[in-house]
């Protein structure tokens, strides 16, 4: 939306002012809802506005400018590229800003840039897994305040922790078995001294687990899919 309202301003600037449009587009400037959710739309992009003003001090139309006045000279496609590299910028720090203070997202927001995902093939270990990596999956941490038991407490093991998601992968007994395959699969791929130390690290291993760590591994990635699945049903008496 940003991207066309000021591609079309663009567009407007370089029509002669002879034309209807223009004539119509700088008779509606004062009152125009478009002209405000345009000029809304350019500072949102840190674009500059040159006010063009009449003898006589009345506004005669705004134009847009990059920083330290560049653009005048500026075609259409060049404009567009601008535009399009801003937006860019824009997107990636409102996703940022976003996710600040969601202790769910804390793995999540170390990703760089929000991307496409091959693992997210539609597959139930691909909703855990998405699950995972934003702290939502359905464990007792989370539901306490609706499960029939209404307790944070892990119920498949005897340690009295709660149960998070970190204490499902990591740590509860119920799923020592299922635990064994993945730690097999991540000690072939990471090795077994290069994996303990991501375990005192301060999320335990999970985002390496999750493909959210710098060295993802697509290897690790499907043995957690398929780790999620079977301790998932498993959980679920199925």
């Amino acid at each position: 939306m940003i991207k066309a309202v000021l591609n079309y301003k663009v567009r407007i600037e370089r029509i002669e002012n002879k034309r209807w449009i223009k004539r119509i587009f700088k008779w509606n400037l004062s009152v125009s809802l478009y002209e405000k959710i345009c000029w809304g739309h350019a500072r949102k992009l840190n674009i500059q506005k040159m006010v063009c003003v009449r003898i006589g001090r009345t506004v005669d139309d705004w134009l847009l400018r990059g920083h330290g006045g560049k653009g005048m000279e500026w075609n259409c496609n060049k404009w567009k590229k601008e535009i399009e590299k801003l937006t860019k910028v824009y997107g990636l720090n409102k996703w940022k800003h976003s996710m600040n203070g969601k202790t769910t997202l804390i793995w999540y927001a170390s990703k760089n840039v929000p991307r496409f995902e091959i693992f997210y093939d539609g597959s139930f270990g691909s909703q855990l897994l998405f699950a995972v990596r934003c702290k939502a999956l359905s464990v007792n941490r989370h539901t306490c305040r609706w499960n029939e038991r209404n307790t944070r407490l892990c119920l498949k093991c005897n340690r009295g922790v709660e149960e998070t998601v970190e204490h499902l992968v990591l740590e509860c007994s119920k799923y020592e078995h299922e635990r064994e395959s993945l730690m097999d699969v991540v000690h072939e791929q990471c090795g077994e001294n290069k994996w303990n130390a991501r375990c005192v690290e301060e999320d335990s291993g999970m985002r390496y687990l999750v493909g959210l760590d710098e060295e993802c591994n697509m290897t690790v990635v499907d043995a957690m899919k398929d780790f999620l699945v079977h301790a998932w049903n498993k959980r679920q008496g199925c």
